[in-house]
């Protein structure tokens, strides 16, 4: 359930969201003055007015709360007879009152003025409509497992070039190691490295002193919907499988002995891919 998060309640949308950092009660010096110095009827001035205001991103908002807003506008807008005009009127049962900066005119087509909020929120809101369209983590659970990535999931990854360009082999090496996890917003990040354990992954034109024996990268996970992390050690053994959807991934990685990720997600990429010529010692 989509919750508010300050009332702790059911998130609602209103539409009255959309146009209310228009209201300028008790800041008419500060932000009236500012938005006085715009036309709402001027296209130019509105896709502005619209884009550094309506749209503005709302600290506590995540992407859930826009794809509610979107659908609202959306169902709204479907509606030939929907009274946009209706949305900054006065209504007293709420105790609500629009101040409007002083100098604005009368909103000439409130309807074109919504149909140009959506089709900016299309565009700026794009990866959260996205995400919103992700399956849950339920869901992707239950994949057959004749569809579930296979091992090589590096070449499931957004830019498997990154790896192809220094190691110029198509097979995921085995044996990875890592370090852990590390978790910013709504993104995750993984070093990876480890030898090669078998000079199969040697390709066939290289020389065995040429070969690369040892790899480093990071993996980086972003636009996550849905993700679950247990266990304690994230370090040690990668076992990683990337199962590839319409618009994302499913990402499952098993760390060390009992540490489990799994994430629905947008984008897999690597970076900082190195390779080198380490000598693995025993013992």
């Amino acid at each position: 359930m989509l919750l508010d998060p300050y009332l702790k309640k059911p998130y609602v949308p209103r539409l009255s969201y959309l146009v209310g950092f228009f209201e300028v009660y008790d800041r008419e010096e500060t932000l009236g003055e500012e938005l006085c110095k715009y036309d709402p009827n001027n296209p130019t001035d509105r896709d502005l007015l619209i884009r550094r205001y309506c749209l503005k991103r709302n600290s506590w908002e995540n992407f859930r709360h826009r794809q509610a807003q979107f659908d609202l506008l959306e169902e709204a807008l479907t509606d030939p007879d929907f009274d946009f005009a209706s949305i900054w009127e006065d209504e007293e049962d709420e105790n609500e009152l629009w101040t409007w900066p002083c100098n604005w005119p009368e909103i000439a087509d409130p309807r074109a003025l919504f149909q140009a909020i959506r089709d900016v929120a299309t565009e700026l809101w794009h990866e959260d409509l996205q995400r919103s369209s992700l399956p849950t983590l339920r869901m992707c659970r239950e994949i057959p497992k004749r569809d579930l990535g296979s091992r090589d999931w590096l070449f499931s990854v957004d830019n498997a070039e990154a790896w192809k360009s220094v190691f110029k082999m198509a097979a995921t090496p085995t044996g990875l190691m890592t370090k852990g996890p590390i978790c910013l917003g709504d993104g995750l990040t993984v070093s990876a490295e480890g030898y090669f354990d078998s000079l199969t992954f040697r390709p066939p034109h290289w020389p065995p002193s040429d070969a690369f024996s040892y790899c480093e990268f990071d993996v980086s996970i972003t636009g996550i919907s849905d993700m679950e992390i247990s266990g304690h050690r994230y370090d040690g053994p990668l076992r990683t499988t990337v199962t590839r959807l319409e618009n994302g991934c499913y990402v499952r990685m098993e760390i060390g002995f009992d540490c489990l990720i799994e994430c629905v997600a947008l984008h897999v990429n690597i970076s900082n891919v190195i390779g080198s010529h380490r000598v693995q010692k025993y013992g």
